[in-house]
């Protein structure tokens, strides 16, 4: 487990940093506010014709199993569903030509993690991660099932990241079916990426410094299908308020309302969001009393902070303490808060930038536009994959729409056959040479 300290002004109050997870996103849902997107820079190659009609031809059984995937719930925790999909996953992996290891997640996480193993003679060894579990809780596909209407199929973690796994499954039957050279493939599927991967990060790190390059395939927006070089880090800042309860009729002035404390402090704080310095400050989550002719003794405040740089969060923490401990409301309220590290941000290396420039070139081939986009505000596993040093792009997946919204969530149809053409190509030609 890796832990990293962040530099605190002096005299903050009880202000912790752990691990936590990115409880939004997994996927990078929505790509919001890309702090610049780059043009394709690469000149395009001959097409391969021959691989482009296989991709074509491929799209209706990606489809089945995409259906099969979706139509299997597993809601991070769903421990059934889970190891149901895990089960799936395996047998596909080994139909491919992958020996498959199951990794017990660390902590109290619930699912396996699946490792496969494609050997290969290519110079190049390259790690593909997604992930098995989504956002929705179990019940949720019956109210909102798999269906396909018109270029969009719909589905609860159809995109995010069901049509990820489904892209890397079909782009190594691709490959298989081709005899293309390749260097040694390990595909990471983890089970708890919805959740911040407390159960899989120590593993995704260990195979990220195996590998020599890391595509990772959470979906895309469905705008020029980008892929990523760099998310923010996080961080999530608790607030207790402590206060005093007293009858709200008949003696209100004895108690300490901290519902009023909290109340202030998002008013005194609400302004400390920057986008144009990437740092987002949110407050998300409040909670205060429980029946309505008391005053509340207790109040909850959880606040989601997005950062590309480390001063720029060390200033928000100072500015956060001076507002909430130093100007109070109510003087005879007790503030304690806690800060907590969430997922570390990447920014893409040279090689990596290279590798996106690459998949740029790739899709000129097709006569499609490919953006780069620099920096989104989510945070996916791409994080932990580059804190090995090595070159990582994110969202190689497929394009779509609504991510975490299910009725709304869809992925883009006719994107199958240039996402597996890119996949494909990618790892051919990165295998030809180290990047």
């Amino acid at each position: 487990m890796n832990r990293w300290n962040l530099p605190l002004a002096a005299g903050l109050t009880a202000i912790v940093f752990g691990l936590m997870g990115c409880a939004e996103t997994g996927g990078t849902t929505g790509h919001p506010s890309p702090s610049t997107v780059t043009a394709a820079t690469a000149q395009p190659g001959r097409l391969d014709a021959g691989l482009l009609q296989a991709a074509r031809a491929e799209q209706p059984a990606l489809m089945r199993t995409l259906e099969r995937l979706v139509n299997i719930e597993t809601g991070t925790g769903n421990a059934e569903g889970l190891a149901q999909l895990a089960q799936v996953l395996e047998r596909e992996l080994r139909a491919v030509g992958a020996t498959v290891t199951r990794h017990k997640p660390d902590g109290d996480v619930v699912g396996d993690n699946l490792v496969g193993r494609i050997p290969g003679k290519g110079a190049t060894r390259l790690l593909l991660i997604a992930h098995m579990d989504t956002v929705y809780p179990k019940g949720t596909l019956a109210k909102h099932p798999f269906r396909v209407e018109g270029d969009r199929a719909y589905g609860p973690g159809v995109a995010d990241n069901k049509g990820g796994i489904a892209q890397i499954l079909h782009t190594l039957r691709l490959l298989k079916a081709r005899g293309a050279e390749h260097g040694p493939i390990t595909v990471m599927l983890n089970s708890d990426e919805e959740r911040g991967s407390f159960g899989s990060r120590a593993l995704i790190q260990r195979l990220a410094a195996e590998a020599d390059a890391v595509l990772s395939f959470e979906p895309t927006s469905q705008h020029e299908e980008p892929l990523i070089l760099g998310t923010s880090s996080i961080a999530y800042y608790k607030v207790a308020v402590q206060g005093a309860s007293a009858h709200a009729g008949a003696n209100p002035e004895l108690g300490v309302n901290a519902l009023v404390e909290a109340a202030d402090i998002i008013g005194r704080t609400r302004e400390l969001d920057n986008p144009a310095r990437e740092l987002r400050f949110n407050w998300t989550v409040m909670s205060a009393g429980t029946v309505p002719n008391v005053v509340p003794d207790r109040a909850q405040l959880e606040a989601d902070i997005r950062f590309a740089r480390e001063e720029d969060l060390t200033g928000l923490l100072r500015t956060l303490e001076d507002r909430i401990q130093n100007q109070k409301r109510l003087a005879k309220s007790e503030i304690t808060i806690r800060a907590e590290r969430g997922r570390p941000g990447f920014t893409a290396n040279a090689s990596g930038r290279a590798m996106g420039a690459q998949a740029q070139a790739i899709y000129a081939e097709l006569g499609q536009t490919l953006a780069v986009i620099d920096r989104v505000g989510a945070g996916t596993d791409a994080g932990y994959a580059a804190l090995s040093g090595k070159p990582v792009v994110e969202s190689m997946g497929l394009p779509g729409y609504g991510f975490h919204s299910d009725e709304a969530e869809y992925a883009l149809i006719d994107a199958i056959p240039r996402r597996l053409y890119l996949t494909a190509r990618m790892i051919m030609e990165l295998s030809q040479r180290k990047p």
